[in-house]
């Protein structure tokens, strides 16, 4: 619901927020498997991959808008 409602609103640098903090369900997802014995290769391969792929989007989501707010100097360099 918050990402959708933030997507709705168009935040996208509170989406990547929100992204990196809901990064932390698969964290310790994976952490309780390892904890309780589980299969190694299942908490990395499964949750781990999935923790770092949903904190790589929300990094990518708050660096954009710094990125995009940088000025266009090639366009004041042309005139």
């Amino acid at each position: 619901m918050v990402i959708l409602a933030l997507l709705a609103a168009k935040q996208r640098y509170a989406l990547g927020i929100a992204t990196l903090v809901i990064a932390l369900i698969p964290f310790g997802d994976m952490l309780t498997v390892l904890r309780w014995d589980g299969s190694a290769g299942a908490a990395f391969g499964i949750h781990g991959l999935t923790a770092a792929f949903v904190a790589l989007t929300g990094v990518l989501l708050i660096r954009e808008r710094s990125v995009t707010k940088e000025p266009d100097t090639r366009a004041a360099a042309a005139v």
